[in-house]
């Protein structure tokens, strides 16, 4: 296989607790790998780190320990995260971000040209009929008039201002694109929309995603391969089609359970949980999930369980995965 485009190792942010001495561990020593041109999501519910892990990755939060791979298309691996001022600068560009709040995220006083531009300029030095030519185009791609460029965000439906937000984040023409619940806030009939334009636009510019959401769904439309994440650890790592068909984790069985059925006769049986998500502050011990878990042992309660390869190509972080036979979604 050829050398993954990122490699995620031992990850880990830590945020003080209200006794200096035990601090909350938001995300616990996650590792992975995206491969170039694959659609790689991280999904669970919130609270579960899948957000803090991708603003890690893209140092828009600062990591309290492990490392972030980078082989950019010319060779020459670096770390991310430890990159010296020269490199990051050079290496900025091609690593984005698209955030969730497509009303927050965007500069009320700055019109759209300068939002989408602004990247531009921190990266390249252009002339000012080069950054109209790339403004345009891109804005373009994305589906914005470039008439409307010099208006104000608050001139924009949700839908619209996503599309600057995603103009924005692929202007610097990035190799990953990290999409932080890209389409949550969107009405349903507008998400379809944005999905499809990101997918399109994958095709188009060659990129990589990293695709964090909560709503299986969008997952199962988007995705390669998905990783499930649960109190800031990844408890299940599977190509798309085969952890829909037959989840290895209890947790995710849950998850699927909960997914929608297109079909208003369709019958699935909810697999509910039982309690609460645990505080990250004060974390169950051996598996964090074992308090809500209906296989749980002895076992499970002491032991941590490492995230391993159960199947040829899937990994999980169970003791028993190879034993349980859990519930996925029938396409039958």
């Amino acid at each position: 296989m050829a050398e993954p485009l990122l490699k995620v190792e031992e990850l880990t942010k830590l945020y003080p607790g209200e006794r200096k001495d035990s601090p909350v561990q938001a995300v616990g020593g996650v590792s992975f790998e995206v491969q170039r041109g694959e659609v790689f999501s991280i999904v669970g519910e919130s609270g579960c780190g899948k957000t803090t892990l991708g603003r890690c990755i893209v140092r828009g939060l600062e990591a309290s320990s492990g490392r972030v791979l980078y082989t950019p298309a010319d060779g020459g691996t670096v770390d991310f995260l430890r990159a010296e001022k020269r490199d990051f600068k050079r290496l900025r560009k091609d690593i984005q971000l698209i955030f969730q709040d497509p009303y927050s995220s965007l500069n009320p006083r700055m019109t759209v040209f300068d939002i989408i531009s602004e990247p531009l300029k921190a990266n390249f030095k252009l002339s000012k009929q080069e950054l109209e030519e790339r403004v345009t185009a891109i804005a373009q791609k994305t589906g914005l008039n470039p008439q409307y460029l010099r208006r104000y965000p608050h001139a924009f439906s949700g839908g619209q201002r996503q599309r600057i937000g995603i103009a924005r984040a692929l202007v610097t023409e990035p190799q990953l694109v990290v999409c932080d619940e890209a389409v949550s806030a969107l009405d349903v009939s507008i998400q379809a929309q944005i999905i499809n334009l990101l997918k399109d636009l994958q095709e188009q510019l060659k990129m990589t995603y990293i695709f964090i959401s909560h709503d299986l769904s969008v997952v199962e439309h988007v995705s390669d391969r998905v990783a499930v994440m649960y109190l800031g650890r990844i408890v299940e790592l599977s190509p798309k089609k085969e952890l829909f068909a037959r989840p290895l984790h209890p947790y995710t069985e849950s998850l699927l359970s909960a997914a929608p059925v297109p079909d208003p006769d369709g019958k699935r049986e909810r697999i509910l949980l039982e309690g609460e998500v645990p505080n990250p502050a004060d974390p169950p011990t051996g598996c964090h999930f074992h308090p809500r878990c209906r296989f749980r042992t002895s076992l499970c309660e002491t032991k941590v369980p490492e995230l391993r390869e159960v199947l040829p190509g899937r990994m999980a972080a169970c003791h028993y995965g190879e034993e349980l036979m859990l519930k996925g979604i029938d396409k039958g």
